[in-house]
């Protein structure tokens, strides 16, 4: 009342939420389970940390997923039979190289 009489209203430092939950949605269902679980008068606290710890991990969720992208972006990500590819083809410059080198060799004797 007193805060009436000098024109500020009692709940000038309060916001109200009203929520009204459909139990037929499986996920509405339980969110109304956790809720009504929690003892009166701790309610508001405990859905507060819930809504900040839960955009808290939303966050580092997407931090993650953009270091992540980040590092995949400089991944060499060759096959494995790319990878088999590349070393015949290694392998077959080798044998071609000391082929080669024998040929010579046998030209000069």
């Amino acid at each position: 009342m007193w805060g009436r009489c000098r024109g500020v209203s009692a709940m000038a430092d309060k916001r109200r939420l009203n929520l009204s939950f459909s139990l037929t949605s499986p996920q509405q269902r339980e969110a109304w389970r956790i809720l009504s679980s929690i003892p009166v008068g701790q309610r508001t606290d405990t859905v507060c940390r819930m809504v900040c710890k839960a955009h808290e991990q939303d966050a580092l969720l997407s931090a993650i997923r953009g270091l992540i992208r980040e590092e995949l972006r400089h991944l060499d990500l060759t096959t494995e039979k790319s990878r088999q590819a590349q070393a015949g083809d290694m392998d077959e410059n080798v044998l071609g190289f000391l082929l080669a080198l024998q040929q010579e060799g046998d030209e000069i004797t």
